[in-house]
């Protein structure tokens, strides 16, 4: 089961309106569940997800950034 940390940094492309990036900014339930901001290429704000971190994961195919 995917795990949220703090900090921790999302990307996900869509053919139509480009790259957008998560950030979680609060852990639940030891990673299990957070809250995400979501941005766009221009670090404009358009979107929060609080949830489970698989379903994150899977409601629009974001990828976990490795740094």
């Amino acid at each position: 089961m995917k795990r949220f940390s703090l900090g921790q940094k999302w990307v996900m492309t869509d053919a139509a309106f480009g790259t957008f990036f998560g950030e979680v900014v609060e852990t639940f339930n030891q990673g299990q569940s957070g809250t995400v901001i979501i941005t766009d290429e221009h670090d404009n704000v358009l979107d929060t997800f609080t949830g489970n971190a698989a379903d994150f994961e899977a409601s629009g195919e974001w990828r976990s950034i490795e740094e």
